[in-house]
């Protein structure tokens, strides 16, 4: 049994916020199309029938679980905002996001937002995704939050006037080699360690304040943020292919109390190191 790559929350949209996009929904004329793409079946079921779309003036309208259904789905229904995992059979997901930025049909602008996810701090695939203007990167598992946190910002980002004008200039998307591109191969080497921000500023000459919240808008997490989930995602790894002690996993990977490493670990994954170990073995 593998992990399951979504994080079961009960969760509950405000009214207020139901309200305000679908006044948003209603003042575009239609809803915005999203297509998902994920070879694992628990993750488009999970995409079905955990993210209230229409809250968001979204619909899902189509899933794919393979990168070659995905473009032809693209090009039957012009989606404007697409989820795509990295790792897939076929065509991966770089190569879809490419293809994707090759076919835009007339009128559609710079073509669809487009947001990664992977279950695996995978920045080589992050690096290569830069120049194609991605939205935003999400590493699994997922939470629901997350998702309407982000349409919540894209329903946002479209009401703002000028707003498509200019992702078609450039978007948010961070350049290759650029101060977060540079910030993340940092992390994605040091992770383990003890990352100060400050040292993080001096490494790409920003006040720590201003890489902060770059970062933030970048990635959608704080950087600290960012550092746990390298670290659980590769905890997750280690408990289900190894049998090292959990006290010695958490040391590994920056943990000084083991405590505070089930903690987190429970937090983003919803159950404790060994409940999750024990789950993957009895699997």
């Amino acid at each position: 049994m593998t992990s399951h790559p979504w994080i079961y929350r009960y969760y509950h949209v405000p009214t207020e916020m139901v309200n305000r996009n679908s006044r948003f929904g209603e003042a575009i004329g239609q809803m915005r199309k999203v297509l998902v793409v994920d070879d694992e079946p628990y993750m488009l079921e999970g995409w079905k029938t955990m993210i209230d779309w229409n809250a968001y003036g979204f619909e899902l309208c189509a899933a794919a679980s393979d990168g070659e259904e995905a473009l032809k789905l693209a090009d039957a229904t012009q989606p404007d905002l697409v989820f795509t995992d990295i790792r897939m059979p076929g065509i991966d997901g770089i190569d879809l996001i490419r293809k994707l930025r090759e076919m835009r049909h007339p009128g559609s602008g710079g073509g669809p937002k487009i947001v990664i996810m992977s279950g695996y701090p995978v920045f080589d695939y992050v690096r290569r995704a830069m120049p194609y203007k991605i939205e935003r990167y999400m590493l699994k598992p997922l939470i629901p939050e997350e998702i309407h946190g982000l349409l919540s910002e894209l329903a946002a980002s479209r009401e703002a006037p000028g707003a498509d004008a200019a992702a078609d200039a450039g978007g948010t998307a961070e350049p290759p080699g650029g101060a977060v591109g540079r910030v993340i191969e940092y992390v994605k080497e040091h992770y383990r360690e003890t990352i100060r921000i400050s040292r993080l500023a001096r490494l790409v000459g920003h006040h720590p304040v201003y890489l902060g919240r770059l970062f933030k808008q970048k990635t959608g997490y704080s950087i600290p943020e960012y550092v746990h989930r390298l670290r659980i995602a590769e905890a997750r790894k280690l408990l289900r292919r190894t049998n090292h002690k959990i006290a010695y996993i958490a040391q590994q990977l920056g943990y000084h109390d083991p405590d505070a490493f089930t903690g987190k670990f429970k937090a983003m994954v919803g159950v404790t190191p060994s409940e999750y170990r024990s789950g993957v073995r009895q699997g």
